[in-house]
C-alpha cells in the first residue's frame, strides 16, 4: 500500500502517533484501527478532542477540527507510518523473525547466544519480554503492536544493537503488527493446535503464519522440513529446510538430563555440537538456529561456544531437591508441547513422572482434552490445577481436561496451583521428576480478571527450602 503524500508530510511535523484515543496528545496523528472487540473509528471524536491534528480511517467519518485521510487498511498504514516515524530501524538492524507454535522463544535465545559469540550485539523481542542485553525495554504480548514494535527496534538500535531476534506470533501476523519491517531472515519452527479460539481452524492458523514468508521483505527463509506445514511453505518460497530430511540435516541426536549432543550436515560437511539444553524437541530448535547461523556465515566455533550455556527462563528450567528428585518447570501449554516434554522426561527419568498442569481460561477449549491425553500417556501421576483461569471457573476447565483422560485413577484434582505443586513435591521420591507445566516464566496468575503475583519456579524453590508452607 502506498501512503498518501499528505500523511507522509504530516508525520514529519507530528508530535506522535497513536491508535488508542486515550494516548493521543496535541499534534498527534490518530489511526482508527478495527480491533477484535472495539473499532477505533468509534473513538475518532475523542482523539480529536485530545488534540489529534490528523486522523487516518478506513471508512468515512464525520469530524471537525482535524484533517481526515482515508486508506484501504489502517493497520498497514499504521505499520508503515510507525516505521517512518521511528526512522526505519529495521532497515538499519538485522531482524530475525521466528514464527511457529512451539520453540519460538528458545530459538530466539539460541540465536541471541550465537550472535553474541560471533561478536554482534543482539536484542530479543518475545514472550518473556523485550530486552537488549540486561536492559529490559518492555513486555506484554509476544509481539507488540505496530507502534511499540517499531519504537522498540529504534530503542535497540540507539542502544547499539546490530541484530534483533524476535518472536512473530500468528495474532501479530494476522493483525499486521510488524508491517513495514524488513527482515534479514524469517524462520518457521512447527505448527500444531493452538489459538483456535482466534483462528477457528488449522488452515486459517497456517495462513496467518504463511504471511511472514509471502508478504514481507527478507533475505533468508529457514523452515522445518519435517513439519507438514513447513513443507508447504518450502514449496511456495525459496527456503532452506532443516530436520531429519532437511538441507541442514539432523544426522544424530542424543539427550539426557546432562544436556544434548546434535550432529548435523550441510552442503557436504558434518558438524557436532554439545549443549546444556535438554529434550528430544530441542533437536529442532537447535537445527533451526544452526541453519540460520550457517546461512549468514557465522563460524561453527562461535556456534559451539554459544550452545554450551543457553538459558531460557521457564523453558525446561530444572530445580533439584535434596531428597533426590528433580523439578522441571516449562511453559508447555499445547498438546504437542506437552507431548514433547513429557515423552522426553519419561525416557530420561529413572523413577516416576508426576505432572502438574491446567489450561488457560477464555482460550481454545478444544485442546484441553488433548492436553489431558498427552499427560495420561506419559505420566504416572497427574495433578490437575489452575493455569490462568481468567473469567472461567477453574473446575470447569479441569472437567474439559479430564475428558481426554481414560484412567482417572492416576489423577488428583487441586484447583489451587500452589497447593497442587506442594502436593506433587510431597509425593515425589528419589529418582522422580515433577513436571510443572503451562506457565513457565510467567510471574503472575490471572484469576477473575485480576493478576496475582505467582511464579512456578519461585514457589517450587520456596517449598523445597521449607519457606512459607514448605514441605
Amino acid at each position: 500500500m502506498d501512503l498518501p503524500e499528505v500523511l507522509i508530510k504530516s508525520l514529519a511535523s507530528s508530535k506522535g502517533i497513536a491508535h488508542d484515543s486515550k494516548k493521543v496528545r496535541e499534534g498527534y496523528v490518530f489511526f482508527a484501527v478495527r480491533g477484535t472487540k472495539v473499532d477505533g473509528h468509534d473513538f475518532v471524536d475523542e482523539a480529536v478532542r485530545r488534540g489529534a491534528s490528523l486522523v487516518v480511517v478506513e471508512r468515512d467519518v464525520e469530524v471537525e477540527g482535524a484533517k481526515v485521510v482515508k486508506v484501504p487498511d489502517t493497520r498497514e498504514a499504521l505499520g508503515l507510518c510507525a516505521d517512518i516515524f521511528f526512522g526505519s530501524p529495521s532497515k538499519k538492524l538485522k531482524v530475525v523473525g521466528v514464527t511457529g507454535t512451539n520453540g519460538k522463544t528458545t530459538v530466539t535465545y539460541i540465536i541471541e547466544g550465537i550472535l553474541k559469540e560471533a561478536g554482534f550485539k543482539p536484542g530479543v523481542v518475545g514472550t518473556i519480554g523485550y530486552r537488549f542485553g540486561d536492559k529490559k525495554l518492555g513486555s506484554g504480548r509476544t509481539t507488540p503492536d505496530q507502534i511499540t514494535w517499531h519504537k522498540t527496534l529504534r530503542s535497540m538500535l540507539d542502544l547499539g544493537a546490530t541484530h534483533v531476534a524476535a518472536e512473530v506470533s500468528s495474532h501479530a501476523l494476522d493483525q499486521k503488527r510488524v508491517w513495514g519491517t524488513r527482515f534479514e531472515a524469517v524462520l518457521f519452527t512447527n505448527l500444531s493446535q493452538d489459538h483456535l479460539d482466534y483462528h477457528k481452524d488449522m488452515e486459517s492458523y497456517f495462513r496467518a503464519k504463511l504471511r511472514l514468508f509471502e508478504e514481507y521483505e527478507y533475505k533468508f527463509a529457514v523452515v522445518n522440513g519435517d513439519d507438514p506445514y513447513g513443507r508447504r511453505i518450502a514449496k511456495r518460497v525459496d527456503a532452506v529446510t532443516y530436520g531429519r530430511e532437511g538441507e541442514v540435516k539432523i544426522e544424530d541426536f542424543r539427550t539426557g538430563m546432562w544436556g544434548s549432543e546434535i550432529k548435523v550436515s550441510f552442503r557436504g560437511r558434518s558438524y557436532t555440537f554439545r549443549t546444556n539444553l535438554v529434550g528430544d524437541f530441542q533437536a529442532y530448535n537447535l537445527a533451526c538456529s544452526i541453519a540460520y547461523a550457517f546461512l549468514v556465515g557465522i563460524e561453527p566455533s562461535a556456534v559451539e561456544r554459544a550452545l554450551k550455556g543457553i538459558r531460557v527462563p521457564g523453558r525446561f528450567e530444572t530445580v533439584r531437591s535434596k531428597e533426590g528428585f528433580t523439578v522441571v518447570v516449562d511453559y508447555a501449554h499445547t498438546p504437542d508441547a506437552m507431548e514433547n516434554i513429557l515423552r522426553t522426561l519419561r525416557r530420561v527419568t529413572e523413577g516416576r513422572v508426576i505432572t502438574v498442569f491446567g489450561a488457560g481460561g477464555d482460550r481454545d477449549r478444544s485442546k484441553r482434552p488433548l492436553m489431558g491425553k498427552a499427560a495420561e500417556r506419559w505420566s504416572d501421576l497427574i495433578i490437575l490445577t489452575s493455569d490462568n483461569p481468567r473469567s472461567e471457573d477453574p473446575l470447569k476447565i479441569i472437567e474439559d481436561i479430564l475428558r481426554g483422560v481414560d484412567n482417572k485413577d492416576k489423577v488428583l484434582i487441586e484447583p489451587d496451583r500452589r497447593t497442587a505443586i506442594r502436593v506433587a513435591l510431597e509425593r515425589a521420591k528419589r529418582g522422580d521428576v515433577v513436571a510443572v507445566l503451562g506457565k513457565g516464566h510467567e510471574e503472575y496468575q490471572e484469576i477473575g480478571g485480576v493478576k496475582y503475583p505467582f511464579s512456578d519456579v519461585g514457589v517450587v524453590k520456596e517449598l523445597l527450602s521449607g519457606g512459607g508452607d514448605g514441605l
